[in-house]
């Protein structure tokens, strides 16, 4: 454990800097058997963080789950790790003759 944070309102946060116990964590069957050892009143929260993919072809399917778990193939992230993603300029506003994002 990397640092405990205990907040005014009860809560603490738990910075971890084991990769291994951050990957074990991720599951969900693994937080549901940790929070069972805290209490009751124990909840995960995971960090996201934005990303911004430039010069995306505008015919990518942003929107299928699929593409997220490509991304983080791709790229070495954790599944999972990538919670959603959209266009930064609405599909409105693209021209006739736009072909990347």
């Amino acid at each position: 454990i990397r640092a405990v944070t205990v907040f005014r309102n009860g809560g603490i946060l738990v910075e971890l800097d084991n990769e291994t116990l951050a990957t074990w964590l991720r599951k969900p069957s693994n937080r549901t058997a940790m929070a069972s050892r805290l209490g009751p009143t124990v909840s995960f929260r995971s960090s996201a963080y934005p990303l911004v993919i430039e010069y995306l072809p505008i015919q990518t399917q942003i929107n299928n789950d699929a593409f997220l778990r490509a991304i983080e193939e791709e790229n070495k992230l954790p599944e999972h790790s990538l919670i959603s993603i959209k266009w930064i300029k609405p599909v409105t506003r693209r021209s006739q003759v736009q072909r990347k994002a």
